[in-house]
C-alpha cells in the first residue's frame, strides 16, 4: 500500500508540476513580458483567438493547435493591419 501511494503522489506530482509554477507565477502579479503582452494584445479583438487560447492553456485542446508558427504569425499580422487601420 505504501508503494502504490508513494507512486500516486510521484504521478500527481509530475502531472501538477507545470499547473504549480505557472499558479506561483501568476500570484506573483509581476509585469508581463513583452513577448506575453504581444501575444494578448494580439489575440484580443478576436474572440475565437481568446477562446482556443484559454482552452490551450487549460489543456482543453493540445497548446500545438493554438502556439503554432501559422497561428503565431495569423494572430500578430491581423493586430497589425488593426492598429494601421485604426491609426
Amino acid at each position: 500500500m505504501a508503494d502504490a501511494l508513494a507512486d500516486y503522489e510521484r504521478f500527481r506530482n509530475e502531472a501538477t508540476l507545470l499547473d504549480y509554477h505557472q499558479n506561483l507565477s501568476m500570484a506573483r502579479f509581476s509585469p508581463m513580458p513583452p513577448e506575453q503582452r504581444g501575444l494578448w494584445a494580439a489575440f484580443q479583438p478576436d474572440q475565437a483567438a481568446t477562446n482556443q487560447f484559454y482552452m490551450a492553456i487549460e489543456g482543453m485542446i493540445p497548446p500545438e493547435s493554438f502556439f503554432n508558427p501559422e497561428n503565431m504569425q495569423r494572430l500578430f499580422a491581423s493586430s497589425a493591419n488593426s492598429a494601421a487601420a485604426a491609426h
